[in-house]
């Protein structure tokens, strides 16, 4: 409500006033209190004497290997029966599930195993999260695909012939791209947290991160479809494709891959309902995969399943993985590869920091995200020594690793020589499992991955994060995860400099009896001057967005009831004007000066 002539000039009065009184209180601090000018290097090496005074040589090697830290104040009697109880559970979730990754991902199964032994082993040692459960995931198993297929046969010419699978000299090459790529992953996230570059993920909204995680999770059941049908399909990175290729070959149909596929689909998921419904009962969630492949080997050790059509995993390595640095180089397709390697680092680490900041609020102790890539790092690059191709942190074994009790890094260790020891003595059961159960428990896990509810709430809570989501959900499906990742990445980016460019602006009113002014969208109640527009400025102002604000003031010139003889713009939340934004004010500022 504007207020009348007299009553503007009795608040102006008032104001200046009030305003009077606060400059004759402030105090200036003589010169002569003020501490010697030190300069940065100077400061730096004061800082660094007194660091290295204060802290011990344990200290200094916890810094490194965060496990010296934890394993200091270890509680044996106290945590010791809860870690191992932990590490068993995740273990006998991780052998079926870490070689269901494994053939998502196009390599032989004992690749899953192995990326579920050495790399869980150096996070226990160099990670800085004590319940994140590392090893095989869904996300990077589809990358690994897509990124390495691409390389190895861009144009599909040896679908025909069965793929790159039925290719010894494709396969081979295969293999080895995936290990390369587990270390380079290796190599940049070290780079990256000696860097201290752990902040990069900050630009990936929610709705952008949701909506890639989705469109991926579609991807990877579908192309799972192809061993629940009982026929190939050509292995395709869009969904459009891959279900044209899957009706393609329909009268192909094995009726008895599909019961057994969808059977142990329909229990997984049931079992899972029950861990969630019932909390007593959240152990029925862990050995969800476990239940489904004993069934499924006893029937087929029982029965030879392999007989009646359905194929099974067939001759799985025995032992201890190879050692694999010899690999590491020549790298010819190392361009080639790059882009699937930092699309994986991207997506690795974006999952991993999730997850494993939730858990460390949950315990109350520090997470450096840092120290998290050279965790992630360490995993992938002694990974790479032993056949293991890129890992990150499982959200549904994590999950499971802290309901189970999980307290430090113990229960991993336990996990990996659980791995190890069925490496040694038990490849041999797991020779008959068919591969319609691995399929299930990969489509079964990447069930919790559709985000479907988070879009039915930005559609009601936020438009435009809904159409975002939207965008990076079809484009991750339609176009492929490595574009998907891209346009997801590039809206991010869009959306940072969009809100930079347009910041938030807004008219001022006084609250009836008070001082204070605030936005008139939001307090209608708010009482404007006759002649006087208030407004203000609610971020930086530099080159990239200063034409906007002068468009902005103009704007609220030409709202106001009667032509202003005063603009007043609060500045108070503006922490930055650059010499553009200087130039644009003076020259406003003179023109309404010229204008009187």
């Amino acid at each position: 409500m504007p207020l009348t002539s007299s009553q503007n000039e009795k608040m102006l009065h008032h104001h200046v006033i009030a305003e009077d009184a606060k400059q004759n209180t402030i105090h200036k601090v003589p010169s002569s209190t003020h501490a010697p000018h030190l300069n940065f290097w100077e400061k730096r090496r004061s800082q660094f004497k007194d660091e290295v005074s204060t802290r011990s040589a344990c200290d200094w090697i916890s810094s490194f290997i965060p496990m010296v830290k934890w394993i200091r104040e270890y509680d044996v009697k106290g945590t010791l029966v809860q870690d191992v109880i932990a590490g068993l559970t995740v273990g006998v979730m991780v052998v079926p599930q870490s070689m269901s990754y494994a053939k998502l991902a196009g390599l032989p199964v004992e690749y899953g195993l192995y990326s579920a032994l050495v790399p869980v082993y150096a996070y226990a040692l160099f990670g800085s999260s004590r319940q994140l459960a590392v090893g095989p995931v869904a996300l990077l198993s589809l990358m690994v695909s897509t990124g390495l297929t691409s390389i190895i046969d861009p144009k599909g010419e040896l679908e025909a012939s069965g793929g790159i699978e039925a290719n010894e000299e494709a396969q081979a090459l295969y293999q080895t791209l995936a290990i390369q790529a587990s270390f380079l992953m290796g190599v940049v996230y070290i780079i990256m947290g000696v860097l201290r570059l752990g902040f990069v993920t900050i630009f990936l909204s929610h709705a952008v991160v949701s909506g890639f995680t989705t469109g991926a999770a579609v991807i990877i059941g579908m192309s799972q479809v192809k061993y629940i049908v009982g026929y190939n399909v050509e292995r395709s990175k869009a969904l459009h494709k891959i279900l044209y290729n899957i009706f393609a070959h329909i009268s192909e149909f094995n009726w008895k891959t599909f019961i057994m596929g969808m059977g142990s689909i329909a229990v997984l998921i049931g079992m899972k309902n029950i861990g969630k419904r019932y909390p007593k009962l959240k152990w029925v969630r862990a050995i969800g995969p476990l239940t489904v492949t004993a069934f499924a080997l006893s029937l087929s050790w029982g029965l030879d399943l392999e007989q009646y059509g359905i194929p099974i995993v067939g001759a799985i390595p025995k032992g201890f993985p190879n050692f694999t640095v010899g690999l590491w180089s020549p790298m010819p397709y190392f361009g080639r590869l790059m882009p699937t390697v930092m699309s994986m680092v991207v997506v690795g680490f974006m999952e991993s920091i999730a997850i494993a900041k939730q858990l460390a609020s949950k315990h109350k102790y520090e997470l450096d995200s840092s120290m998290e890539l050279v965790g992630l790092g360490f995993s992938n690059l002694m990974g790479s020594m032993f056949q293991s191709y890129p890992v990150t942190g499982s959200f549904s074994r994590s999950a499971v690793n802290n309901e189970t009790g999980a307290k430090s890094g113990i229960s991993a260790i336990v996990t990996a020589t659980l791995v190890m020891l069925v490496l040694l003595f038990l490849t041999v059961v797991f020779e008959k499992l068919p591969l319609a159960v691995l399929a299930a428990i990969v489509i079964s896990g990447v069930l919790g991955l559709l985000d479907y509810t988070e879009a039915m709430h930005l559609y009601k809570v936020h438009k435009f994060d809904f159409v975002v989501w939207c965008i990076s959900c079809c484009g991750t499906m339609f176009l492929g995860v490595e574009i998907g990742l891209t346009i997801a990445v590039g809206v991010s980016i869009l959306l940072v400099i969009y809100e930079s460019a347009y910041p938030h602006t807004a008219i001022l009113g006084r609250l009836p009896g008070t001082t204070v002014y605030r936005n008139i969208k939001q307090y209608t109640e708010a009482e404007r001057y006759h002649g006087i527009v208030m407004c203000r400025i609610d971020a930086p102002i530099y080159f990239a967005n200063t034409q906007h604000v002068r468009d902005k003031l103009i704007k609220y010139e030409m709202m106001a009831e009667e032509k202003p003889r005063f603009m007043i713009v609060d500045l108070s939340p503006v922490s930055h004007v650059d010499t553009s934004a200087m130039h644009i004010l003076e020259d406003m500022r003179k023109n309404y000066v010229s204008r009187g």
